[in-house]
This record gives C-alpha cells, sequence and structure tokens, in this order.
C-alpha cells in the first residue's frame, strides 16, 4: 500500500480548494451579470409598453410626477376613473417576457462560457415557450370566453339557458368566486405541462438530443402574468388587479437569470 506524501496531499488539497473558489466567484459572476441584463430587458420592454399606453418617458415630466403616479406604480383610483393606469394584458406580457430572456441570454453570452452558450439557448425556449407564451395563451382563451359567460346575465340574448345559468352563478356568493378561479387554475395548470412537452421538443429536434427537462419550482414564477391576465380579464378596472399586475416585471426577471444561468450540466 502506497501512502501519499503529506506535501502532495496538502498541495492537491489547495488546488482543489483553489479551484472550487474561482468556480463559485465565476458562478457569482454569471448570477450578478444576467440579473442585470435580464432587468435591463423588461424594463426597456416595460418603458416601450408604457410610452405605448400614452405615458410620457421624459425624464423631467417624471421628475415632477408624484412617485405614486409614475406608469409603473399606478393604480386605479375609483375617486379618479377616467385616468389612465397601466395594464398588462398578453401582448404586454409577451413583450416584457422576450425583454427577459433575451436580457437573461446576452448576459449569459457576456459572462458565461462559451461552452454554456447553446445550454442557454436551449432555456430560452423552455422559458420563453413553455413558461411565458403557452400557459398565457392556455389561461387567455378560456378566462376571456368565461367572462363572456359572466356577462351574459346582464345581457340580452337568445341563449335563455346559458344566461339562466349566469345569472345564477352570479347571484351565488360562492360560485361567483369558485367558478372562474377553477376555469383560470385548471387552464394555467394544463398550459404548464403543455407548455413544457412543446418546449421539450423543439429543443429535441434543434440539438438532436431528447429532452427530458421536469418543471422546476422557478418555472412557477412567471405565472404571476397569468394570475394577473386572469385577474384583468374577469375585473377590469380592479385595484386588485392593478396591484397584482405591479409584481409581473419582478416575476419576469427569473426568465431571463434562469436562461442566463442555464450550463451544459444543468438545462
Amino acid at each position: 500500500m502506497t501512502i501519499q506524501p503529506i506535501t502532495n496531499y496538502s498541495q492537491n488539497n489547495y488546488i482543489n480548494f483553489t479551484n472550487k473558489k474561482h468556480n463559485n466567484e465565476q458562478s457569482n459572476k454569471v448570477k450578478i451579470g444576467t440579473g442585470v441584463t435580464s432587468v435591463l430587458g423588461v424594463a426597456a420592454a416595460t418603458a416601450l409598453i408604457a410610452k405605448r399606453q400614452g405615458f410620457s418617458l421624459s425624464p423631467s415630466r417624471i421628475a415632477k410626477t408624484p412617485v405614486k403616479d409614475w406608469a409603473i406604480f399606478k393604480i386605479t383610483d375609483k375617486n379618479r376613473p377616467d385616468e389612465t393606469v397601466m395594464k398588462f394584458k398578453a401582448p404586454e406580457i409577451l413583450t416584457m417576457g422576450i425583454g427577459s430572456v433575451l436580457g437573461g441570454l446576452f448576459g449569459g453570452a457576456l459572462f458565461d462560457k462559451k461552452e454554456n452558450f447553446p445550454a442557454k439557448c436551449s432555456e430560452a425556449v423552455s422559458q420563453f415557450i413553455g413558461d411565458i407564451s403557452i400557459p398565457l395563451m392556455f389561461v387567455a382563451g378560456p378566462t376571456a370566453l368565461y367572462k363572456k359567460f359572466e356577462d351574459l346575465s346582464s345581457k340580452e340574448t337568445k341563449h335563455l339557458g346559458l344566461q339562466n345559468a349566469s345569472k345564477f352563478v352570479n347571484g351565488n356568493k360562492i360560485l361567483r368566486v369558485l367558478c372562474p378561479t377553477v376555469v383560470s387554475g385548471s387552464s394555467l395548470a394544463v398550459g404548464i405541462i403543455a407548455g413544457n412537452k412543446v418546449s421539450n421538443k423543439i429543443n429535441e429536434k434543434v440539438h438532436g438530443v431528447k429532452q427530458d427537462r421536469g418543471i422546476r419550482l422557478t418555472d412557477f414564477a412567471p405565472h404571476l402574468d397569468d394570475v394577473c391576465l386572469a385577474i384583468t380579464l374577469m375585473a377590469d378596472k380592479s385595484p386588485v388587479g392593478d396591484i397584482i399586475s405591479k409584481f409581473v416585471p419582478v416575476a419576469l426577471t427569473i426568465a431571463g437569470i434562469e436562461t442566463g444561468t442555464a450550463t451544459k450540466d444543468k438545462r
């Protein structure tokens, strides 16, 4: 039996410690860098949305406006019903999703090793298609249809059966809350599963390697946008929907960070 010299043992420990420290520093650099670029991507998309919805991006005008009245913070005020409030519906959420994922992809390419870039592209597909676009469509469609069903109770229609059902649901305190919750919740659940499977198939076709990326805990962060969309469609001009929507840009930055920090060993 050969006994390893103490000097070699100590040297190996030092080398391992140095490599581990370097890898940790590199990992932290990538996380911070992609975090910054993801935030910048979402911020740029949010600014574009604000401009399209009629808010000014003039620095001098913003400086003169109270913080509570900035586009990103403003909520519906029943005492000022005619004022414009920034809304995040499907097109706006997709725009922010693109900004986040592109920001994360750019940060990953800038701060991480080139060998990890294909994994980041794969993760970008998973995030935008699997976690944002498909679940969003699954929520938007059924929620909009349910909203039309809900409105039948107060409109003239030839579909008397549906109108009576709508009146019954709206007249029951429990069903009035339970039905839209079940519609939106079940649609989101199906959308999450479908999005994961579709994004895996796309990546499998592109990379030629079977993808088996499961649903992660961080995948649920972007789904705050789906909750916000459902509330916005169900209760237009609702302060609750406005308040929840303020967290959507923050939640969507996680998609960019997950994209930028993906590596070949962790997809």
